[in-house]
């Protein structure tokens, strides 16, 4: 089933907060969220499901490189190829402007993202330990992984 990918704007903050919240113990609110859209370095892709927004994956370019900022699946929709769809369109998007590597970390526990990501050609790069802490008793090290683009 292939899934729409629309670009988020600004007038989308709020229902992103409310996902985030749902996806996360530390979630980012609305006004961060609006800032973030209001900046031209940060490209914002999402997908809807029943009139709602399912799913939504953040990058910011800054000299020639991306790194994704977060990326937020509703967890009853989770399993259902809608971060795939995203991160395949993120990276052709990217491409499409000239990106040579993208970038981001992951939560070491975080094994289904962590496998998405190595499918579409994400290296893990190093660790920042103890970097996870929210919602956790013992904090975890998060991940780094890259892409270069010309793969």
């Amino acid at each position: 089933m292939t899934h729409p990918v629309l670009v988020l704007r600004a007038e989308d903050a709020g229902r992103m907060s409310r996902l985030h919240m749902r996806c996360f113990d530390d979630p980012w609110s609305a006004v961060s969220f609006r800032g973030l859209l209001l900046d031209t370095s940060i490209l914002t892709l999402g997908v809807e499901r029943d009139g709602g927004l399912a799913a939504f994956v953040m990058a910011q370019t800054i000299a020639g490189e991306s790194d994704i900022l977060t990326v937020a699946t509703d967890p009853d929709l989770r399993r259902q190829g809608l971060a795939a769809t995203l991160i395949g369109a993120l990276i052709n998007r990217l491409g499409e402007r000239g990106v040579s590597r993208i970038t981001l970390d992951v939560a070491e526990d975080n094994a289904p993202a962590r496998a998405l990501y190595r499918g579409f050609g994400f290296t893990e790069d190093g660790r920042r330990p103890r970097y996870y802490t929210a919602g956790r008793d013992v904090p975890v090290d998060a991940v780094l992984m890259s892409r270069n683009m010309g793969l």
